[in-house]
């Protein structure tokens, strides 16, 4: 039965890493989506949604790993030898975890960085129509006050 669990370990683990990789192509979509100035707020929101569903399958996974690991912890400690092959698959499938968890920590911080820039541009360009809108507005109306008609221009004075 241990050999079993610790098995499902592994295969946690490979899954939460074929996870990670499919997290570390969405933020790199995004990265794009926030660079291209003919983005949608659309696609970033879906973005972020699909970002959203692979990081609870992450956390699924890990709540599942933790309560296994806990089983045959004991196990796996006092059996090292019995098990080395088995550790060090896991070892290696933690480190390389471990990369791509950095690896998308630098990715999200970047993404961040362009977001804030490009929302700023957004509030930048936004200020400006308003005040264009303002100003035309103001011009109109004040062309408006000037042009009076006081009546038909073309008087009839024939009865």
């Amino acid at each position: 039965m241990t050999t079993e669990y610790v098995s499902m370990l592994s295969q946690s683990l490979e899954k939460k890493k074929q996870y990670l990789r499919l997290l570390l192509v969405r933020c790199k979509e995004q990265t794009a989506i926030l660079q291209d100035n003919f983005s949608t707020p659309e696609q970033l929101d879906d973005n972020i949604a699909q970002k959203g569903e692979l990081i609870d399958d992450i956390n699924i996974l890990d709540d599942g790993f933790e309560q296994l690991f806990a089983r045959v912890k004991d196990e796996l400690e006092n059996n090292k030898e019995k098990y080395a092959l088995e550790i060090a698959v896991m070892q290696g499938l933690i480190r390389d975890i471990t990369d791509l968890t950095a690896d998308i920590e630098a990715t999200e911080r970047r993404n961040k960085e362009y977001a804030t820039a490009r929302f700023s541009n957004l509030r930048k360009e936004a200020k400006e129509i308003r005040k264009s809108s303002n100003a035309v507005s103001a011009y109109y109306k004040n062309a408006m006050a000037k042009v009076q008609v006081d009546g038909p221009q073309f008087y009839d004075s024939k009865k």
